[in-house]
This record gives structure tokens, C-alpha cells and sequence, in this order.
């Protein structure tokens, strides 16, 4: 348990009413703020933000300030703490905004629920929780989760709605000098302390992989350093520091991957899929594990993943169907209009 939560109420309940009288009193409008604790939580959010100018950007620390002006032109960001009058995160840190005068906004960190619910008592800290389908709405409704409301995952977005062009496509395969005529397999892998992640079934082997395809890497930011430096070093091989791997994502023909949410975003371009078998973990989803089993070709072994890449770099549209009918469960739409289904949905919540 958390205590922070009980140490700062009083306090930080007493200077959000001055807050707001002091709004009030200047006529303002109601404040809107996006709580990042870190880099990924903006590149989640941003393609709401966009739909939200006057909303303010507020983060956990300075150095994460920083990185979002340097990576990507953030100059309007404000320190923690904040005294919104609705606050928007993707992230279960509802603790951090307390007081009943707050609108607390969740949204999804990841598309769908790759790993189970957490307990419905931290979904239900929110007004409501923004999730990506009315499929996982039912779901979190059935484990008691009163706070879920559908709208998509507006991460998504530049890839449907023209904003990340085919010419910008080009330029990023130009940049990492991949070979126009040989496919591209990117590999993912999810934390390993979730207890299903495959990553130390390949990381060694990646220059075996680059010998025949180009290579990407890609990994949860909480997989050891270890492996991100095994990758880096791996010749042939293109390891993404960026977390905006959509661009990557659009540029790679398969994915080799474990339980990690960003199949989903994969699944969404229509792409093959072969993933690593998992049969246990910390908060396994059976529904994900039954999806895998569609969308992917399973495998245990590297030899087996080697075979299956060739299998579905061959025959691409082999699992398409089942593709198709997953992103109709996991997604509300893929028509480049999530970030604006979820503005709406936070002006609608305006006191």
C-alpha cells in the first residue's frame, strides 16, 4: 500500500480549493491537465493532447521534461504537483490527484489487456478509464469495474489518419540502411518478471536472423539492460531507443514476439505474427492466450521461430481472417479518430 496518499490529502486538498477559487474568481475556464510520469505516458497521450491545445502537460520530474523538449518539441510543461480541475494519465497513480473536487481520467497504457486486470479498485479511482473496446468494457464491467468507457487507442491514430506518410516511411528505411531487398522482422519482448517473456530464447541469436532479414529490436522498457545492450551490439541489427515504435512498426513486414501489448498494434497494420508459446505468468490473460494461438504461428524453440518467419513471410494473408476479427474485439474502430473520441469524452467531463 501506498501512503503518500493519506500524507498529501489535506494539504494538496486545501491548495486544489484555492486553486479553484482563484480560477473562478478570474473567470478562467476549467483546467485540463495530462500527468506523465515518464516519456511513454506522452507518447501515449499526445494524439489526445492534440484535440486539447489549451490543456496543460504536467510532469513527474525534470529530467522527463527535458527528454520531451529535446525528442519532441514539448515547450509547454508544467512540474508536479498541479491542481487541475480534471487530470487525464496512463497510468493507475489516481493517488497522486486526491480529493472528490477532481475528475480523474484513466487511459490505457498499451492497446487491450495483454496482461489481466489489476484490481478493479484502482480502475474504479477514476471517474472513468478510457480502454480500447466495448469487448474489454463487457470484460472489466464482469470483473467489477465500474469506471470503463470505450474509445479506441488513440496511439494509433497517425497510422490511419495520414499523418505518418508513406514519403516519411521511405526516409526512416533509408536512415537505418535497410536492404530494400530483403523483409523486415521485428522482435519484441515483454518484461520478464511478468513471467512471459521470451527474449533470452533469441537475443543471442539475433545476427543468425540478420544474416537472411533485417533486423529490428524493440523492447519493454523494463527488460534488463543486458538485452538492450546485446542488441545494440548484435551486427546487422537496428535496436529502437525511441518509444514511438509506430513508424518501426509500419516499416516491418512480421513481428517475432511474446505476451507483449504491442502485438496488438501490429495486429491493427495486418501483419503476421509468430510468437513464442507462454503458458504461464503472473497475470496471464487465457483470452490473450487463446488469441495468440489465431492471430500467430506458436512456437517453442529459435529453430521452430526461424522455419515459421519464412512460413508467414511467404504467406502473409494466412492468418488475416483471424486478424481481422481480433481487432474487432480489441479496438472500438481503427479509423484514426480515437484521440478525438477521447477528447470529447474528457470536455464532456467539465465541471
Amino acid at each position: 500500500m501506498n501512503y503518500s496518499q493519506y500524507v498529501i490529502y489535506l494539504p494538496y486538498t486545501a491548495a486544489w480549493h484555492l486553486f479553484r477559487l482563484f480560477r473562478r474568481l478570474l473567470r478562467r475556464p476549467p483546467s485540463v491537465a495530462f500527468y506523465c510520469g515518464n516519456e511513454l505516458d506522452y507518447v501515449v497521450m499526445r494524439n489526445v493532447m492534440r484535440h486539447l491545445p489549451a490543456a496543460r502537460l504536467v510532469v513527474k520530474k525534470r529530467k522527463v521534461r527535458r527528454r520531451l523538449a529535446e525528442r519532441y518539441g514539448v515547450n509547454r510543461c508544467g512540474l508536479y504537483p498541479a491542481f487541475p480541475d480534471v487530470v487525464v494519465m496512463a497510468r493507475h497513480v489516481a493517488r497522486k490527484f486526491p480529493g472528490g473536487g477532481i475528475v480523474r481520467i484513466g487511459m490505457r497504457h498499451g492497446a487491450y489487456h495483454f496482461k489481466d486486470f489489476v484490481s478493479a479498485r484502482r480502475y474504479n479511482k477514476f471517474h472513468t478509464y478510457m480502454v480500447t473496446s466495448r469487448r474489454e468494457v463487457e470484460l472489466a464491467r464482469s470483473r467489477g469495474i465500474r469506471s470503463a468507457t470505450a474509445v479506441g487507442f488513440p496511439k494509433l491514430d497517425p497510422a490511419f489518419d495520414g499523418t505518418i506518410t508513406g514519403e516519411e516511411l521511405r526516409c526512416l528505411r533509408q536512415e537505418l540502411k535497410l536492404d530494400e531487398s530483403r523483409p523486415t522482422v521485428i522482435f519484441t519482448a515483454t518484461w520478464e518478471r511478468s513471467g512471459m517473456s521470451a527474449v533470452r530464447k533469441w537475443i543471442h541469436r539475433l545476427e543468425e536472423v540478420a544474416a537472411e532479414y533485417n533486423v529490428l529490436v524493440t523492447l519493454h522498457p523494463w527488460v534488463g539492460d543486458d538485452c538492450a545492450d546485446i542488441a545494440r551490439a548484435a551486427p546487422g541489427v537496428v535496436y529502437i531507443e525511441s518509444l514511438d515504435v509506430l513508424p518501426y512498426l509500419m516499416i516491418s513486414d512480421l513481428m517475432v514476439a511474446d505476451m507483449s501489448s504491442i502485438i496488438a498494434e501490429f495486429c491493427a497494420l495486418d501483419r503476421p505474427i509468430v510468437g513464442y508459446r507462454v503458458t504461464r505468468g503472473t497475470r496471464l490473460s487465457s483470452e490473450i492466450q487463446g488469441m495468440m494461438e489465431e492471430i500467430s504461428e506458436q512456437v517453442d524453440t529459435f529453430e521452430q521461430m526461424m522455419d515459421a518467419v519464412e512460413r508467414g513471410l511467404a504467406q502473409p494473408d494466412r492468418r488475416a481472417g483471424a486478424r481481422r476479427r481480433w481487432n474487432r474485439v480489441m479496438f472500438e474502430s481503427l479509423d484514426g479518430n480515437a484521440g478525438m473520441r477521447a477528447a470529447e469524452l474528457i470536455l464532456r467531463q467539465l465541471p
